[in-house]
């Protein structure tokens, strides 16, 4: 049994943080779970959670708004190309209906893979998303008063990965981080972990023609996909496991105040992490008011209005 039991989170360059604040919060319907800064490079930059009202692990999506750094990232292979969703059954009619009433841009028609009917749409920067119907979810609503439990979004149901080649990616899911491979479709490879279904899927897109994209935080692209794992002893067992497997692009355990992360390389180039599940978004905020107030790790706490001053602002 893998250590990894689904995913923690995903992380986007996108474009403006109010224009993200919206797509997530107004038009998904999830809460905002925690607003603080990008912890890497000098000048400040939002580090946005959304998530269920929890901050659940697996439910979360997490953005970096670059346009006021000016950064432009380039999609390509080697990436995570598109955020599944998982949806109810039956509700895919209702969510083309909210695009329309909300300029949203997305597919005309509706595409079925792995006996499930998915919608493409997209994000202002231009980031692919699908959203997924299976019943088979049973992580807590993102209900709101025009979002009912009947249609609304219960976390990331996988991710697509866009390569160039498969074989050693094949062999990296099953040797190297204990996930199966339960199906093909055409071009797409279906990898599941611990008990399957949503939350603990991973797609490849086999794209050999598609030219490599880059790994640097900018916007247009997930930059990396976090697995979930218990706690460092877990990420430094999978650390070594790695290294005598011959993958050697990793990192050290690195504080990110609310997680810890390990941060590898699978062999088509997409960035993944271990990110820990023993810290939480409680140590700031009380649950039930997450994301109420801007929040910063200790070692950057006496630079709080400093920071939040050179930041756009962003309402909910």
């Amino acid at each position: 049994m893998s250590m990894i039991k689904g995913f923690h989170h995903l992380t986007a360059g996108v474009r403006h943080a109010q224009e993200d604040v919206d797509f997530y919060v107004k038009l998904l319907g999830q809460s905002l779970v925690k607003k603080t800064v990008l912890l890497d490079g000098d000048d400040p930059i939002y580090h946005l959670y959304y998530g269920n009202a929890n901050g659940d692990p697996g439910t979360l999506v997490t953005s970096f708004p670059f346009r006021q750094r000016g950064v432009q990232a380039r999609p390509g292979s080697g990436q995570v190309r598109v955020i599944n969703y998982s949806v109810p059954r039956g509700s895919l009619e209702f969510w083309r209906s909210r695009f329309d009433s909300m300029n949203i841009r997305y597919d005309a028609h509706i595409v079925e893979r792995f006996d499930e009917r998915r919608q493409r749409f997209y994000h202002p920067c231009g980031i692919e998303f699908d959203l997924v119907e299976t019943d088979l979810d049973k992580r807590p609503a993102c209900v709101t008063g025009d979002i009912s439990e009947t249609y609304a979004v219960r976390g990331v149901h996988s991710i697509t990965l866009s390569l160039r080649e498969v074989v050693e990616s094949v062999r990296f899911m099953s040797e190297a981080i204990g996930f199966r491979l339960v199906g093909q479709s055409g071009a797409y490879y279906r990898f599941e972990t611990h008990t399957g279904g949503p939350g603990m899927v991973v797609e490849f897109l086999h794209e050999p023609d598609r030219m490599q994209g880059s790994s640097v935080y900018g916007e247009g692209t997930v930059h990396h996909v976090a697995f979930a794992v218990d706690n460092v002893d877990q990420q430094m067992e999978l650390k070594e496991k790695f290294m005598g497997l011959g993958y050697i692009d990793t990192s050290e355990s690195v504080n990110r105040n609310y997680f810890r992360s390990m941060y590898f390389k699978m062999p088509g180039g997409v960035i993944f992490e271990a990110a820990t599940t023993d810290i939480g978004f409680a140590i700031d905020e009380r649950p039930g008011h997450f994301g109420q107030e801007f929040q910063l790790p200790p070692w950057l706490a006496d630079r709080k209005d400093e920071l939040l001053a050179r930041l756009e602002p962003i309402s909910v």
